[in-house]
């Protein structure tokens, strides 16, 4: 006879019983961190009574969803759910330091849905995460709701002026007075250079910084400062923009055009446009200050939307038309040395490294490798080298003719640097670029040479600048190469003495010579916005940046097309594309006019979630893109 086997007891693990409900306002409406975009969406939960004094806007708290535990910030507290269905309650509440306040938490879900996303991805943006060793010993101070006093709303844009130094003029435009500031600057170096110039001439009131470059604790302890302490300057970069600091009375956007402004990360917001939206739903000052205005403001000064404040200023500029090949115009040396005796002078180059591309020079062919990548030179003293398979060629002769003879095209920094070193003997040559970035040089006579964005800063200004190859600064295949052009050659011109000379590698009938003659981009501005009027481009139309695996690309744009058909998109909405990218992807883009842009964005982001409830992969979707290459 078998002998019988003993039972096995089945644990499982249950729920706490939540106690009593809440005896005001039972339940909460939460954002859940559901990490699922067509979850994304609030969730009522029931709130304990023990939990309910600490419960309110912003606060982090632990509840139950599907079977797991997770996070989840309170929007607002009601007493009836949405829904009839039975609610779970909330587990835990993680903080008592509120990350979010009414007018944030709104915010966040006005971005989601211009930028087809999910208000998850863009808490993720805007929050940083929690540092629970922070939290301890710090006294509570609830984020203050208090709208400030103000005559009218004020929103402007400010063009630099040169000779002076623009963090010097960014100070003079903040008042504490009325308010919190909060100033967006495009990285760390600006952060950290306008951190200490503040912090040097107003000690008592030191700066918030908020920024990924500080360490979690630090980026976390400094969130609940801005949020919390009244009348303070927070300076930060791209997600700061978000931040909701206490009593915040004006926002200033520093280099508005600048490129890292654009987020490349989903859900793909820019600074500029969400900062519009918190300036006209929270009443706020919004400045912007750089030295020429994007297309996109440019519009709007011209329909009278932003104020444009400029002065005017006159600038010894000289243009030399360079030949073919050539990096150094032939009348530049002497100009240059009259110079350097006066001072430091400043050559911008436009491209780091040695040269990006080998070529013969007796038939002038590009050498290439068996791999089919071009062969670079990477530095004078080392062979050309594969840019693909980095094989090296000690030994290179040219496939086409034999001829062993060899041409640097696209010459970067250390090229120019020994070409100029040979044109200016005894003369120190200071290298800025890469990771060798120089903040400052002193007025001893020397040459400097930089790539856009490492220029250092002279103690008394440049007594001459020389930008070389100038027309390569416009040659870029993205649609923002001119305005990037602009900003560039201006804010580099900005950094001359006011007794020095500009000298622009470039034929003297381009309009960028009369534009820094007369510190003036208007005409070169109002020309670009004509043309792309006539175009249909932006900023007159805008566009959704669709990527997708090639195999799919052809099935989704006639599913578009019948969506227009079938009257879901708007007929206005025009398809381009698919376009091979290359790494089997491809890409789609749709163009819309402005009053198109919410159901568009609408179209999208239900797109995207009926995508992940059929488990297919998500499309990569950029509204308004920095650039559509």
């Amino acid at each position: 006879m078998a002998t019988p086997r003993l039972f096995r007891l089945k644990s499982e693990v249950i729920a706490k019983p939540a106690g009593e409900q809440a005896l005001h306002a039972p339940v909460a409406r939460i954002w859940v961190e559901t990490g699922v975009d067509h979850l994304d969406q609030p969730y009522d939960y029931l709130v304990p009574e023990e939990f309910s004094s600490r419960v309110s806007v912003g606060i982090r708290v632990q509840i139950p969803f599907s079977h797991n535990e997770v996070e989840g910030i309170v929007i607002s507290r009601h007493v009836s759910a949405y829904t009839g269905a039975k609610l779970k309650s909330i587990t835990k509440v993680l903080s008592n330091f509120p990350v979010a306040t009414s007018a944030s938490l709104k915010l966040y879900e006005r971005v989601a849905a211009h930028f087809a996303s999910s208000t998850g991805d863009v808490l993720r943006s805007a929050i940083p995460p929690r540092v629970a060793s922070v939290e301890k010993g710090r006294t509570q101070l609830p984020p203050t709701t208090g709208k400030v006093k103000k005559s009218k709303q004020r929103i402007e844009f400010l063009a630099l002026a040169p000779y002076i130094s623009p963090l010097n003029q960014l100070v003079t435009h903040i008042n504490l007075e009325s308010g919190s500031t909060l100033v967006i600057v495009p990285d760390e170096r600006d952060q950290f250079s306008l951190a200490a110039l503040w912090n040097d001439k107003y000690a008592g009131h030191k700066a918030i910084l908020l920024g990924s470059s500080l360490s979690r604790s630090e980026r976390y302890a400094n969130y609940l400062d801005a949020i919390s302490v009244p009348n303070r300057l927070v300076i930060g970069t791209r997600s700061a923009i978000f931040a909701p600091v206490v009593n915040l009375a004006s926002i200033i956007v520093y280099i508005e055009s600048s490129p890292d402004y654009f987020d490349p990360r989903s859900p793909g917001w820019n600074v500029g446009d969400v900062a519009r939206m918190r300036a006209s739903d929270e009443a706020l000052d919004l400045l912007f200050l750089s030295y020429v205005p994007s297309l996109v403001v440019a519009r709007e000064i011209d329909h009278r939307r932003i104020k444009y404040i400029h002065e005017s200023h006159r600038l010894s500029v000289r243009a030399l038309t360079p030949l073919p090949a050539q990096l150094l115009p032939e009348r530049i040396f002497q100009p240059v040395r009259d110079a350097i005796k006066k001072g430091p002078v400043l050559f911008l180059v436009s491209r780091k490294g040695y040269a990006s591309a080998l070529i013969c020079g007796q038939c002038r062919n590009f050498a290439l490798c068996a791999c089919g990548g071009r062969i670079k030179i990477v530095a004078g003293n080392k062979p050309p080298q594969c840019s693909h398979c980095a094989q090296e060629f000690p030994l290179w002769r040219c496939a086409w003719c034999k001829s062993d003879k060899q041409y640097a095209a696209g010459r970067g920094i250390d090229r120019a640097s020994e070409e100029i070193g040979r044109a200016f003997p005894n003369i120190p040559i200071i290298s800025s670029s890469g990771d060798s970035i120089k903040d400052e040089i002193s007025d001893d006579k020397s040459i400097v040479v930089a790539t856009p964005g490492a220029q250092p800063i002279a103690k008394n200004g440049y007594s001459a600048i020389v930008i070389l190859n100038a027309l390569a600064f416009f040659s870029h295949d993205d649609l923002a190469a001119g305005e990037r052009a602009r900003e560039m050659l201006f804010e580099t011109s900005a950094l001359v003495r006011n007794d020095g000379q500009i000298i622009i590698a470039i034929d003297d009938a381009h309009p960028i010579v009369g534009a820094i003659t007369q510190w003036n981009p208007a005409t070169m501005i109002q020309r670009e916005l004509r043309e792309r009027a006539e175009l249909g481009l932006p900023p007159f139309e805008k566009s959704a940046y669709i990527r997708v695996s090639s195999q799919e690309a052809t099935q989704l744009v006639s599913g578009l097309r019948s969506s227009i058909t079938s009257g879901r998109l708007n007929s206005t909405v025009s398809i381009l594309g698919p376009v091979e990218l290359g790494n089997s992807e491809s890409k789609i883009i749709l163009r819309f006019k402005d009053e198109d842009h919410e159901s568009t964005a609408n179209f999208l982001r239900e797109l995207q979630r009926k995508r992940g409830i059929a488990r297919k992969p998500l499309l990569y979707i950029r509204i308004t893109p920095y650039s559509l290459a």
